[in-house]
């Protein structure tokens, strides 16, 4: 084995591990939110009046944990397709990587802090949760820009990457996410009901997905959004080059 083989080994090692260090902060981050939903201690002989309020008191932190189950499993697909079409990584993409997993940390925190303090005349909570998941967008967008700009160093079929992962499309987010969270810290600020947030979201969603299909009007999104993905990696498999 010459030296050329042994470096190319050593950095397909590598970037395996930098893939498997993200898996397991996704799969830490679902394991830690899921362990804040239970009930409270000595319920054993309670009545079941007292055993159904606990309960219901759980369902807030419940809801939490599904709305952030589907959003982490959102961004850990997209990240699994982004690193799919790695061949090599370099030290400002482990750096644009952390900060994502970074803001991926909080959700937990930001799930708590939502579940915990909402109410009709507390909206402050759910500002915060919605200003983690943007901002975990953001970085996750700066992530897959990072990645297009050094394609043919880092990807395989650069030629294509662009396309791959709707990048035309992708970087509205840098004027989505900003405006977003502008709109929802004013109607936080003045105390607007979740109406307010419902109307925001719809047209925020409509504006985004009338961008994507503007620029890939023909992409399959017939099925599940697993089928699709493993549709679409078997009928373009991965080059080496």
């Amino acid at each position: 084995m010459d030296i050329k083989e042994e470096e190319e080994i050593k950095k397909e090692f590598q970037l395996e591990r930098v893939v498997l260090f993200s898996d397991a902060v996704f799969a830490i981050i679902i394991t830690i939110m899921v362990i804040e939903i239970k009930l409270p201690e000595g319920l054993r002989h309670q009545s079941h009046e007292k055993v159904r309020e606990a309960f219901i008191e759980l369902l807030p932190k419940f809801a939490g944990y599904i709305s952030a189950f589907f959003l982490v499993a959102v961004f850990w697909t997209k990240h699994l397709r982004i690193f799919s079409y790695l061949k090599d990584y370099t030290k400002q993409l482990i750096i644009f990587n952390l900060i994502f997993l970074f803001f991926i940390s909080l959700f937990p925190f930001g799930v708590s802090l939502m579940t915990e303090t909402i109410s009709p005349k507390n909206f402050e909570g759910l500002f915060i949760y919605i200003g983690i998941v943007m901002l975990a967008s953001m970085t996750q967008t700066l992530l897959i820009w990072y990645l297009i700009r050094n394609a043919k160093t880092l990807c395989i079929r650069p030629a294509e990457i662009e396309r791959n992962l709707e990048w035309k499309a992708q970087r509205f987010n840098f004027i989505a996410i900003p405006v977003l969270l502008l709109y929802v810290a004013v109607i936080t600020a003045n105390h607007y009901g979740p109406n307010a947030y419902t109307v925001g979201f719809i047209i925020w969603a409509a504006v985004v997905s009338l961008v994507r299909k503007k620029f890939y009007p023909k992409q399959n999104t017939d099925g599940p959004m697993l089928a699709r993905l493993f549709r679409s990696r078997k009928a373009k498999p991965a080059d080496t080059e």
